[in-house]
């Protein structure tokens, strides 16, 4: 989904602080859509979840569970991208980070590799310092490298062989190094595709509708509070993973991994129908979808989508029913107008349970 009038404003920054401009953002991205900071290749990290084990419905459950709980930092930032079936993870180090941006308010934090164009089977990326290696399947990205210098024979061999899913032999000498642009429609720049956390995908939710209506300019997301119980939470995911599984063994490192939040905090939207809105939006946007309509009342979401989303429309049930914001999500087709229409209840507005439920 390209979006030119909302590419925001564009920064790299290096491993030893610098910030540089890379491109000014158009018109609307710079009032809507906060600063994207492109963090030097070095400074991050990059993994591949595999999710071929996993039940469809709880595969990027899992993997925002892996990626908030698997980072290699302390303090890890994480972006997650789907990758085919799988998704790939990038992590970066926010106590190294955080210092190095203080003072440039509110900035969305992205590895440059997502702001290049993609990629087919192998390639070697010249960056502004060192040389990423890569390993591209059917326009994802499967694997991903760094070095400070060229790639030799010896340290090419040795990125290829870790790939064990490859489909394409690797070409025994290292391809030559590419200097590649930046692609304002990559991942970095996306929607919501990078978003894991259910805050970001709100507020590019509601930076849509505030572009679709005037009067919901001066709307500020809701009040937060700052939840004790994200470690529970977590082990609850982990327990539901585990239990939708037919090999328990492949999830068990989940638990670990679990184990690893006892001082994990973080802030949590409170729902209510305009940042469930705005939670529907980054969710069809997460897949590459357009809403030909949402209509939102006091305890309900109605989003109308293209017919072609009836291929994935498990994914997308199973997206609503476990971002916290919808419960008693219904889809149904509309053959005469050719769309698929999902009706959901928003799930603060529903009525609490008995104490006997």
């Amino acid at each position: 989904m390209r979006l030119d009038f909302l590419t925001p404003r564009i920064d790299r920054l290096s491993a030893d602080g610098a910030v540089e401009a890379v491109h000014t953002g158009a018109l609307l991205g710079r009032l809507f859509r906060k600063p994207v900071m492109l963090l030097a290749r070095e400074m991050c990290a990059f993994a591949l979840f595999e999710t071929a084990n996993l039940p469809r419905n709880r595969r990027r459950q899992a993997a925002r569970l892996h990626a908030r709980t698997a980072s290699p930092y302390i303090a890890g930032g994480a972006a997650l991208v789907k990758s085919g079936e799988d998704f790939g993870v990038w992590w970066w180090d926010l106590a190294r980070v955080a210092p190095m941006i203080a003072g440039r308010g509110d900035v969305a934090l992205r590895p440059e590799t997502l702001a290049q164009p993609a990629g087919r089977d192998w390639r070697i990326v010249k960056l502004a310092r060192g040389y990423e290696a890569q390993h591209w399947r059917d326009g994802a990205l499967r694997a991903s490298a760094w070095r400070p210098t060229r790639y030799d024979e010896a340290a090419w061999t040795a990125f290829a062989r870790t790939q064990r899913d490859a489909r394409i032999d690797a070409p025994e000498t290292p391809p030559p190094a590419e200097t590649l642009p930046v692609d304002t429609a990559g991942e970095a720049f996306s929607l919501a595709r990078t978003e894991i956390t259910r805050e970001q995908a709100i507020g590019l939710g509601l930076g849509a509708l505030a572009l679709a209506s005037t009067s919901l300019f001066a709307l500020v997301l809701g009040q937060t509070i700052q939840t004790q119980e994200a470690a529970r939470k977590i082990e609850a995911e982990t327990a539901e993973i585990q239990a939708a599984t037919p090999r328990q063994a492949d999830t068990m490192a989940l638990e670990g991994e679990r184990r690893m939040l006892a001082s994990y905090r973080e802030i949590e939207g409170r729902t209510n129908p305009l940042s469930a809105a705005g939670a529907a939006i980054g969710i069809v946007a997460m897949h590459d979808l357009t809403p030909q309509s949402l209509e939102s009342a006091e305890d309900k979401v109605t989003v109308t989508l293209p017919y072609e989303a009836v291929k994935i429309v498990g994914d997308l049930v199973a997206e609503f029913e476990t971002s916290g914001y919808f419960r008693d999500v219904q889809p149904r087709t509309d053959a005469g107008a050719k769309t698929l229409v999902i009706e959901m209840q928003v799930r603060e507005a529903a009525p609490p349970l008995s104490p006997d439920a």
